[in-house]
């Protein structure tokens, strides 16, 4: 039984992301904002698949993760940026003008490693996560 919890697929989501140069989640872009609802509606896709069928494990990651990726009645992606920001791992600047951007200060050398360890079908979900984002987001 397959099974990712929130914070593995946000720890390999943001790795993955660091490994194709992004460092940066620009929250109040529309571009991101589309991006993220690519990602939602991709897991919610996969929540239909025959794996997800076969393994009920498999389909309850998948249903929490596409409800952190699920858009508020506004658009705001507030699940996902409240996980995001837990995992920035420095206090922010007062003011701070860039607030709506969650900055991921992660070493390549780490990113690499959290991607290298994920396993299937976990390691397949994020990448294929973080490809429907950068393609909407760049």
């Amino acid at each position: 039984m397959a099974r990712i919890s929130l914070d593995d697929f946000i720890d390999a989501f943001a790795a993955q992301l660091v490994e194709h140069g992004q460092h940066r989640v620009r929250l109040n872009d529309p571009s991101v904002r589309d991006a993220l609802f690519r990602v939602f509606r991709f897991l919610d896709e996969c929540i239909s698949s025959d794996r997800a069928r076969a393994d009920k494990v498999w389909k309850h990651s998948l249903v929490n993760l596409r409800n952190v990726f699920q858009p508020s009645p506004i658009g705001s992606f507030d699940r996902l940026e409240t996980l995001l920001r837990a995992k920035q791992l420095y206090l922010t600047d007062h003011p701070n003008p860039f607030y709506q951007d969650v900055l991921i200060r992660m070493p390549a050398t780490a990113a690499r490693q959290i991607v290298a360890n994920l396993e299937e079908p976990s390691s397949q979900l994020v990448s294929k996560s973080v490809e429907k984002y950068l393609v909407a987001s760049s």
